[in-house]
């Protein structure tokens, strides 16, 4: 059951930093390879794919791409808060991206650039991109989520990781699908 209600959650931006999230030192007392760093950009970058979703209803000419958008943006809600119950119980504090850092600076420049380049597409052009960013992002993600599965000691991580994986894979595989019709035989 929780599957299937996470499987309208997760969002395809959501996974943009999935390199950040990996591999860092311990987090003291959560037991979890840098469990608060890699759930406060998770949290950032969920916040960040919903406004970018959003666009699909007035950008996206593909009812397809749109379907997708309002799918990815009415989940968001509901996995930010399983994130933010795992956080409570880790006792972590999900914290904004810090910008002074390297890597929160490259992600929130990042997340911007996609946001400014997506707002500035309409019709097929809007779809082509979209889709190529949730189909580039996801592929990321599933090996983020193979590793997080593998290296969690907590359940209730294992079980969140293991979700997002499962419905991250089916995304995958449906935007693969979008993707391809959006794109015909054309470039």
């Amino acid at each position: 059951m929780l599957i299937k209600k996470l499987a309208v959650v997760f969002v395809p931006f959501f996974f943009a930093a999935a390199a950040l999230v990996g591999n860092s030192a311990e987090v003291s007392g959560a037991g979890e390879p840098d469990l608060q760093r890699g759930l406060s950009i998770l949290h950032a970058v969920s916040q960040a794919a919903i406004k970018v979703s959003d666009l699909a209803d007035t950008s996206a000419k593909s009812d397809l791409v749109k379907q997708y958008a309002r799918t990815v943006s009415s989940g968001n809600a509901k996995f930010d808060a399983q994130l933010m119950l795992v956080a409570q119980k880790q006792g972590i504090k999900v914290l904004p991206l810090d910008p002074k850092t390297e890597a929160g600076k490259s992600l929130s420049d990042r997340l911007k650039a996609e946001a400014a380049m997506l707002r500035s597409l309409k019709g097929d052009a809007f779809d082509k991109q979209y889709m190529t960013l949730v189909t580039n992002t996801q592929q990321s993600i599933v090996n983020l989520a193979n590793a997080r599965v593998a290296s969690a000691t907590d359940p209730d991580v294992k079980v969140l990781f293991t979700d997002l994986k499962t419905v991250i894979e089916a995304r995958l595989t449906t935007a693969q699908e979008i993707l391809a019709k959006v794109y015909g035989d054309d470039i």
